[in-house]
């Protein structure tokens, strides 16, 4: 039997790629998919929403099947205020939270480096180890939640070998993380799994 998630991931990137909507899936699932795979609440995606195409999108939206609960109206908020909406898989309580994409340069940055990967059988866009590392580290320094640094201290080790470290380091440099990427060594990750 498939997994709930995994058939919501396929569905959602298929509704999105069918209402040509660049997206990257990222947070907890990228954290697994490069990482190590523990339980997660949510389905992050990082969306490319223009202003422009705000009616469009909300038409889309309000034509996913009855099963999701979508408030339309947090929609054009989201993406006038670079922010986020939801959407609830009803039966299962799923919650899938629809980053806009902003115009800060990270940000972009990270989104146009998202690569093609397959999961569960289907090609879906995921952000990069190294945009996953940066970004749980960016959520750590917000909000100091344990995960977001035990997240990104697996998909270094698991990753170590492939990652782009000078581009690793420059971003980290450059967001003022360095004091928490040092922390990542200091994990006992032995602990998590």
């Amino acid at each position: 039997m498939e997994n709930v998630q995994a058939k919501l991931l396929k569905d959602i990137t298929h509704f999105l790629n069918s209402k040509k909507i660049p997206y990257m899936i990222t947070g907890s699932w990228s954290s697994i998919y490069y990482g190590r795979p523990r339980a997660s609440h949510d389905i992050d995606f990082v969306v490319e929403l223009p202003i422009e195409n705000t009616d469009k999108t909300i038409q889309a939206f309000s034509n996913l099947p009855e099963t999701f609960m979508v408030q339309l109206d947090t929609i054009k908020d989201a993406i006038v205020n670079k922010n986020l909406f939801q959407t609830v898989h009803l039966p299962t309580m799923l919650k899938m939270d629809f980053w806009i994409l902003t115009d800060q340069k990270f940000d972009k940055l990270r989104f146009s480096r998202r690569r093609k990967i397959k999961l569960f059988g289907k090609l879906m866009d995921m952000a990069t180890p190294e945009d996953t590392i940066i970004q749980k580290l960016i959520w750590f320094s917000k909000g100091g939640i344990e995960k977001h640094l035990v997240d990104a201290a697996f998909v270094l080790q698991i990753q170590k070998n492939s990652l782009d470290q000078r581009y690793l380091k420059e971003w980290i440099t450059k967001l003022s993380l360095r004091k928490y990427y040092k922390m990542l060594g200091k994990i006992n990750l032995e602990e998590y799994l």
